[in-house]
């Protein structure tokens, strides 16, 4: 088997068509049917059952594709150490950072990361938490908020309060005003829903609902409804314009923690390990980004 192979078992799974497959990779649809049929007589199982639709993964077939995340995991970790040989922070990092970090501090600290440096090639995803969490296995470094995740060492990084906050000049109207709401888990939204029913004494209600907290707080910013928003996104937000009441479930606030997720053997790479040390340094520093 060779490395182009098992990326091409990953490319499978991922797009369901081996057209698709072969459009991703530069290769012909027949070459990709050929080289499949090849792979599975090397492992001697069906790997995908061919519907008209789509590829559907076997249950062997789920074994070999998670065999091959770990082979390609540990080729790039095996070429990143090679790297790291030469005796220079290069190499590249692969950072998957959840959206709302990834608006407000990230970029701050990639500056001065590419500024210290340059050499350093920089894969980001951003996202939800919960696809990079799913996707774990693409990246060095992950960037999450809400729980740890299990089996990789978690840097508390900060906790974030929150606020419901109103235009001050329509404080008698607050119930009317619509409530907007930003995409998250279930369980952090249902404390948000739980929080603003007893607060206003009615009913939860979204009348707007967006993807990005960011596209909530600009929503709010030009007067449209009220929210509740971390305290990362008060920056802008601290004028006479709003005025700000914190969340409280039962006395206790509403708290959303971040952290920095990874395997610890990913510190043997001097781009990861620089990365993570200035990310905590920047965090301890100023911990808001103001």
């Amino acid at each position: 088997m060779k490395i182009d192979d098992y990326r091409l078992l990953l490319t499978l799974d991922e797009t369901k068509t081996l057209r698709k497959a072969a459009e991703k990779l530069y290769i012909s649809q027949p070459a990709v049917t050929q080289r499949l049929k090849a792979i599975e007589q090397h492992f001697g199982v069906e790997i995908f059952i061919r519907t008209k639709k789509q590829l559907i993964t076997t249950t062997e077939g789920t074994l070999i594709i998670d065999h091959a995340k770990d082979v390609l995991k540990r080729e790039r970790l095996f070429h990143d150490k090679m790297q790291a040989y030469i005796g220079e922070v290069n190499g590249t990092i692969s950072i998957g950072c959840s959206s709302l970090v990834g608006q407000t501090i990230l970029p701050k600290v990639l500056n001065q990361f590419t500024t210290q440096f340059p050499d350093v090639e920089i894969k980001l995803q951003v996202g939800s938490s919960e696809h990079i969490k799913r996707h774990q296995n693409d990246y060095h470094v992950m960037i999450i908020r809400g729980n740890k995740m299990l089996n990789f060492n978690n840097d508390h990084l900060f906790d974030d309060n929150h606020y419901f906050i109103y235009p001050t000049d329509k404080k008698d109207e607050i119930h009317k005003l619509p409530f907007i709401e930003f995409q998250a888990d279930p369980i952090y939204i249902n404390q948000i829903k739980n929080w603003y029913s007893m607060y206003m004494a009615q009913d939860y209600y979204a009348m707007i609902t967006v993807d990005q907290v960011a596209t909530c707080k600009e929503l709010l910013l030009s007067g449209v409804g009220v929210t509740i928003l971390p305290e990362i996104m008060l920056k802008d937000l601290s004028d006479s314009r709003f005025s700000f009441v914190k969340v409280d479930l039962e006395r206790v606030p509403l708290i959303r923690s971040t952290y920095m997720s990874y395997d610890q053997s990913m510190r043997q790479l001097p781009q990861v390990a620089s990365f993570i040390d200035l990310l905590k340094k920047s965090v301890r520093r100023d911990p808001q980004n103001d």
